[in-house]
């Protein structure tokens, strides 16, 4: 069994993308917004987070384009997976699915946040400074 650590913002989790790192801190604000919130409150803050994380996603996507870079459609597929998943959850959570969605919120988002952003971000970001952005 895996011991789950909380995400917490530190400078590891930064990329080198002003843009980038800015909305990554929001994003581990408000996850631990999310897990820390009772049952009452969860909803509404997993409605922010969802709607953060496509804002941020959408970010992304126009500095990929802005700066032409080549593996664009690789890393836009990723960003299209993220969406159509927080849609299954968003979904489950409103047909009263609680236990998933914290699930999620607890143990796939920062796994997978982690991942993304040490791959695929990365990578951005370091082509976006060759580029002089």
């Amino acid at each position: 069994m895996t011991t789950l650590i909380p995400l917490a913002w530190d400078a590891s989790l930064e990329v080198g993308n002003a843009i980038i790192d800015a909305d990554h801190k929001e994003t581990v604000e408000l996850l631990a917004e999310v897990n820390a919130a009772d049952d009452a409150a969860f909803p509404a803050l997993f409605a922010a987070f969802a709607q953060h994380l496509r804002d941020h996603l959408a970010r992304e996507e126009a500095l990929m384009d802005q700066y032409g870079f080549p593996p664009a459609p690789i890393h836009k597929h990723e960003h299209n997976r993220v969406r159509l998943e927080l849609e299954g959850i968003e979904k489950r959570l409103a047909a009263g699915n609680l236990m998933l969605a914290r699930g999620y919120a607890r143990e796939a988002v920062p796994e997978w946040f982690i991942n993304h952003k040490n791959t695929m971000d990365a990578a951005t970001a370091a082509w976006i400074r060759s580029q002089g952005g």
